[in-house]
């Protein structure tokens, strides 16, 4: 999520087209209707999926720049294919269309994330809840964020058998992962608008730029919130604090990568994702946004204490060596060097 400066504009097509799908909507639905029978038929599904995608987010967000700063960003557009990454970026070079990418492994993992970390919120004190959901956490941030690798049927089976039935863990996980995407999407919209108004940054606060588009991003997540409804999507109040448990996801990331493998990403372009947070509750307490805060605070509440427990558990088990059978040290370095090498000499373009 800390961004890092992309481009060279002969890469353009790479970023635009580079990648590859994993999506099957077909076994998707079927796992929902097999492990939600009795709550779903197949046509709200579908119709909840035609209405919800990544294609109409984007849109609804491009109209709300346009309300709200006066930008169209036609000249934005979505790459939405698997490039083993959960974080997401533009690609801006200014003289070709910018190119957000939005990866699948990012919609598959923030989902999973927060199927997760909800289920086990709410049913904390159940020892098999609890075992099962922060082994599925430890899962997502090894093999899935760290490593790049998309989550298999057996790790989605093992998910749905988690929360099966539990229509409100997943109707929780469902409304924040739409705050979230929005969110994403905003943030790297405004870092075209940014470019688009000829903001300049001084070398000596670099990580202006990053507080800017947060600010910008969470403005118009906000004003979708209290608009109620645009182009048939509703993000739901109660999620307004979603972007701050983004900020808390990549945060885990980071500390999980410390402890299995110790290593420390810095960026100096970039503030801390503790500030970033910061300045984000500081955002929503303005009074321009007018917000009922009471179930969104219980709900970050209960998040709040499950990410605190899957730190205090990791490093406890790392210490009495109950994770080395986890740990795939080779491939982490693999992933180091691809990740060196693709970024060595980019600078257009900004990851979150």
């Amino acid at each position: 999520m800390d961004n890092l400066k992309y481009a060279v504009p002969t890469f353009y097509e790479l970023f635009k087209t580079s990648g590859s799908t994993l999506k099957d909507e077909k076994r998707g639905l079927g796992l929902m209707l097999q492990y939600f029978s009795g709550h779903f038929i197949g046509e709200q599904l579908i119709e909840n999926m035609q209405r919800y995608n990544v294609e109409n987010m984007l849109a609804l967000v491009k109209d709300f720049f346009g309300k709200e700063f006066g930008y169209a960003a036609e000249n934005v557009e979505l790459n939405n294919l698997y490039q083993r990454t959960v974080n997401s970026y533009i690609y801006n070079d200014g003289k070709k269309p910018a190119v957000v990418h939005i990866d699948e492994l990012f919609e598959s993992t923030m989902m999973a994330f927060f199927l997760a970390m909800f289920k086990w919120s709410k049913d904390f004190a159940d020892l098999g809840v609890y075992g099962n959901c922060y082994r599925y956490v430890l899962y997502l941030m090894n093999d899935v964020c760290i490593l790049g690798e998309m989550q298999g049927e057996d790790a989605v089976r093992a998910m749905m058998e988690m929360i099966a039935g539990d229509l409100q863990i997943l109707q929780l996980a469902e409304d924040c992962y739409w705050t979230v995407l929005a969110f994403s999407m905003a943030h790297e919209v405004a870092h075209a608008y940014i470019a688009a108004m000829g903001r300049k940054y001084t070398e000596e606060h670099p990580e202006r730029e990053e507080f800017d588009a947060d600010e910008i991003a969470y403005h118009i997540v906000l004003k979708i919130i209290m608009s109620g409804e645009s182009r048939g999507i509703v993000l739901e109040p109660y999620t307004y604090l979603a972007p701050m448990m983004y900020m808390d996801f990549f945060d885990l990331i980071y500390y999980t990568d410390r402890i299995l493998y110790k290593t420390y990403l810095y960026n100096s372009t970039h503030p801390t994702l503790k500030k970033r947070k910061g300045w984000l509750f500081r955002i929503v307490d303005r009074e321009e946004y007018e917000l009922d805060t009471r179930e969104g605070n219980y709900l970050y509440r209960g998040f709040n204490v499950v990410y605190k427990e899957y730190k205090v558990q990791t490093i406890l088990k790392m210490e009495r060596g109950k994770l080395q059978k986890i740990l795939r040290t080779i491939q982490r370095e693999q992933m180091k060097k691809r990740m060196e090498e693709e970024n060595d000499g980019q600078t257009a373009g900004t990851e979150i």
